[in-house]
């Protein structure tokens, strides 16, 4: 009903229609997660590429190239829990590829890559760092040097941030998961 003389009936200058004006919940947690999610992930892959600058003498060994200006590094022999949280960089790849379509199955390799090359390297690697770590807080005695820093305290500070980004990017995933899954008819 609209009039051409007088004033407008009431409720029909769209002003009972805010409810139908507001984003749905699960695309404003979509948006805000995938922005968080991205930023974490990039953070993985900044760790990541540090890994790969403290492995590269040892797999430049490992290939049979011999570099002169790697030798000059004096860094310790990497660890076994290095290699496997190295390759948690491949699935913080997967990670980023499935933000940009909502692409689920790709969020959930991710989640799984993260869980076992990323959460549980973490985890070895405190469990062997233990008696290092107490050896020198309680007598001050460490065996490698990183850098002018004891290795222990490197190494630690390394599995805190990887543990933190990879806890934070596990919860994220889950938030984007329930967001993206498709809603249920209702009957």
């Amino acid at each position: 009903m609209s009039t051409n003389f007088g004033s407008r009936p009431g409720g029909t200058d769209g002003s009972d229609h805010w409810h139908r004006e507001s984003i749905a919940w699960q695309y404003k947690v979509s948006t805000i997660n995938k922005s968080r999610l991205r930023f974490d992930i990039f953070l993985q892959l900044l760790l990541g590429f540090l890994m790969f600058v403290r492995l590269l003498p040892a797999l430049s060994a490992l290939f049979g190239f011999s570099l002169q200006s790697l030798r000059r590094w004096d860094l310790p022999a990497p660890r076994p829990w290095e290699y496997a949280w190295f390759i948690s960089t491949i699935a913080a790849i997967l990670g980023w590829r499935s933000t940009p379509n909502n692409k689920t199955f790709l969020l959930k390799q991710y989640m799984l890559g993260t869980v076992v090359f990323g959460i549980f390297p973490v985890v070895f690697g405190f469990i062997d760092l233990g008696s290092d770590m107490y050896a020198f807080i309680t007598e001050r005695k460490y065996t490698y040097v990183m850098f002018s820093f004891p290795a222990v305290l490197l190494w630690s500070t390394f599995l805190f941030v990887a543990a933190q980004l990879h806890i934070f990017g596990l919860y994220f995933g889950t938030v984007l998961l329930k967001a993206w899954k498709p809603r249920k008819k209702q009957q």
